[in-house]
């Protein structure tokens, strides 16, 4: 029984102390979280740093050079590809759909290095001067954020690419260059056309070759109702085929309609052939239309005068 006893106030003292000392333990560590946390509530504080050391004339100086670099690795490039295309004909088209995506890579780049690298700001101050920034030219150039966004919406959705002849607003021609604010055309007559991306965005647009460097030319020739459709036909057909800017891997197409001009009766001939080059649109359709005409005048099938067939009232 003693023994019993003995054991029994042994277990109890032995569980006292330890109790006692857990709750020592869990006091420490309840102080010490509270002084982590402290330390980390003082930590999350903005970090300020002084704008003579975040704008120091080294820095400035910095960004100036790298900025000036990749002005100027930029025109070094764009007059290197744009050589490089001229030069081969076959990936002309691939070659200068390369330079907006290399534009925008570059200056991407340089302006990482510029904020990231020499600059390096806080993220407090990225975050606000950001916003600031954002919300004074949201409002006070609404149309030149709208030509920056639509010139980021032609280049990733690809409507049409540099080097594709295209139809907008009015103007056809020649896609020269697509930036961040506008694409320029050159028109056949070689005006150069400068186009608000906002506004192709917001207008439909007519691609004639989409990527390729071929495209369809029509050729349109008004004769007289009595011709001889047969005859002609085959005279078309031979002087599109025997064309030096004829893309014979595709088909050529002759075909005729029937048409009213100022109450006169008259065979419109259409001529659709593949041109070799886009470039040659304007001179493939040119000589098709010579070839045809002296042919005609050869055959004495084309009178001086053409002689038009009113209709009966």
């Amino acid at each position: 029984m003693k023994r019993i006893l003995t054991y029994f106030m042994f277990l109890v003292f032995s569980l006292s102390s330890f109790a006692l000392s857990a709750q020592d333990s869990l006091s420490t560590a309840q102080a010490d979280s509270a002084v982590t946390d402290s330390s980390n509530v003082i930590n999350l504080k903005p970090k300020i740093v002084p704008f003579e050391e975040l704008f120091s004339t080294g820095k400035i100086i910095s960004s100036f050079i790298v900025l000036i670099f990749a002005f100027l690795l930029n025109r070094f490039i764009t007059f290197l590809l744009g050589k490089l295309a001229e030069n081969q004909a076959s990936y002309r088209l691939l070659i200068k759909r390369l330079i907006p995506f290399l534009n925008v890579i570059l200056w991407s780049v340089a302006l990482f290095i510029v904020i990231g690298g020499i600059i390096n700001p806080p993220v407090e101050t990225i975050l606000t001067v950001g916003a600031s920034i954002g919300i004074a030219v949201g409002f006070a150039a609404q149309d030149i954020l709208k030509n920056i966004f639509g010139g980021f919406i032609i280049i990733l959705d690809s409507p049409f690419q540099v080097g594709d002849k295209i139809e907008i607003d009015g103007y056809y021609g020649e896609v020269t260059g697509i930036g961040l604010r506008s694409t320029r055309i050159v028109t056949p007559d070689d005006s150069l056309v400068t186009i608000p991306n906002a506004d192709i965005v917001n207008n439909s647009v007519s691609n004639s070759n989409t990527g390729a460097l071929d495209c369809q030319v029509v050729a349109s020739i008004y004769l007289p109702a009595d011709t001889n459709i047969d005859t002609v036909k085959e005279v078309a057909y031979k002087a599109a085929i025997t064309s030096r800017y004829v893309y014979l891997n595709k088909p050529v197409v002759v075909i005729t309609e029937n048409q009213v001009i100022d109450k006169n009766y008259i065979i419109h001939l259409k001529v659709k052939a593949y041109v070799l080059d886009i470039r040659y649109e304007f001179l493939l359709k040119g000589e098709i239309t010579e070839l045809i005409l002296t042919e005609l005048n050869r055959r004495q099938l084309l009178p001086s005068s053409v002689p038009f067939k009113p209709i009966e009232s």
